[in-house]
């Protein structure tokens, strides 16, 4: 009470920024553009040299007359596309389907795709290059697949992560690619964004690539 009268109750109304109603759509569909194209391009590399093992046309790879790395180049361009084209198709759907707002660029979009996808084909072709057997690649997929989707922020937020695991998961290429997709679908992010997030894939996909290819051009020998 002050002089006399009683004085009026603050209310404080919160405010979420991007995503008001905290619809859980808005937050899961985006991130799945990430994970499936994720899927879909570590199970195609892993495959891809493993199975040539297992039917027995390594072989005629070694007496062709292509080097390593054109070889390497025919294993990488099919699982680029199809991750691309996977990407493409769950945008489409989170869009017209799902109805998730994009307020970002396609073009910035697209990039960020490409950079996520060459990342995601080195780790495959390097899992690919050790097996010996589509099972042994398959394993190698799945123990590759599940510590990138626990630690990518899609389940549980990086944040509630220990300091020490924070800076481990800094290699991790769907963590940086769920940053740009949720950030271009929601927050109209800036190309300084995207590429803040963009760099590390293409430095992840160098030297995963430069692995397996030097993998591969042993196994060749």
């Amino acid at each position: 009470v002050e002089r006399g009268r009683e004085t009026i109750p603050v209310v404080i109304t919160e405010r979420n920024w991007f995503n008001e109603n905290l619809l859980y759509l808005w937050f899961s569909v985006p991130s799945l553009v990430a994970v499936l194209a994720l899927l879909v391009t570590v199970v195609v590399t892993s495959l891809s040299v493993a199975r040539e093992r297992e039917l027995g046309t390594f072989e005629q790879l070694l007496v062709s007359p292509l080097t390593p790395f054109e070889i390497l180049i025919g294993k990488t361009v099919p699982a680029v596309v199809i991750g691309m084209g996977e990407g493409a198709i769950i945008a489409l759907a989170a869009v017209f389907v799902f109805g998730i707002p994009f307020t970002g660029s396609i073009g910035l979009l697209a990039l960020a795709l490409f950079a996520f996808v060459m990342s995601i084909v080195g780790a495959g072709l390097f899992i690919s290059s050790i097996a010996k057997t589509q099972q042994q690649a398959m394993l190698g997929a799945f123990v590759f697949l599940v510590p990138v989707v626990a630690l990518s922020g899609y389940a549980s937020p990086i944040d509630n992560m220990p300091h020490w695991l924070r800076i481990v998961n800094e290699v991790n290429p769907l963590k940086h690619f769920l940053i740009t997709t949720k950030g271009l679908f929601l927050k109209d992010m800036p190309a300084s964004e995207v590429w803040a997030n963009s760099w590390p894939l293409l430095l992840i996909g160098l030297v995963t690539l430069v692995v397996s290819g030097w993998f591969f051009a042993r196994r060749l020998e």
